[in-house]
């Protein structure tokens, strides 16, 4: 009887882990890596892209059976992707042209940059109305806040820490 009980409850586990429910949709994820986008939820279905930026934002709009459809932030293109290409690392990408600043504090101290549309930049932190990002250049990281409207990848009522 405990081997039974044992069995039931590695299988319920497994399947917790493999296959999280209770995630929400939409929800923002970032690549891991090299992916593709593919048309249906198939490793069959033909390519539409092939993503090749460790981090990209994704956002994910529908989960089928370890598949996610998700929609690219930057020109809206949908598709579907494995759920193993995905981290739950937030980045995001500058979205406000010509450019944003980015300050010393939320409230608008001091420019510290000026970043141009879709700069890719991890998400450190968010509170209702500003993002601490972080961008690297030239293996030199650069933390500013970003109004979190000059961002994709982030819902304007998400708080981070």
């Amino acid at each position: 009887m405990q081997k039974i009980l044992i069995s039931i409850f590695i299988i319920l586990l497994s399947t917790v882990l493999v296959f999280p429910k209770d995630l929400p949709v939409p929800r923002w994820v970032s690549l891991k890596g090299d992916a593709n986008l593919r048309k249906g939820p198939s490793t069959d279905a033909s390519i539409i892209y092939r993503y090749q930026l460790k981090g990209y934002p994704m956002e994910i709009i529908r989960d089928i059976d370890g598949w996610r459809q998700v929609r690219d932030p930057k020109d809206g293109v949908t598709g579907w992707m494995s759920h193993i290409l995905f981290s739950g690392k937030r980045y995001a990408l500058i979205n406000k042209f010509p450019y944003s600043y980015g300050y010393d504090k939320p409230n608008k101290n001091k420019i510290l940059v000026k970043i141009k549309p879709y700069v890719h930049a991890k998400i450190n932190e968010c509170d209702s109305s500003w993002c601490k990002i972080i961008i690297v250049n030239d293996n030199k990281e650069v933390k500013v806040w970003i109004e979190k409207n000059n961002l994709l990848g982030v819902y304007p009522h998400e708080i981070i820490n």
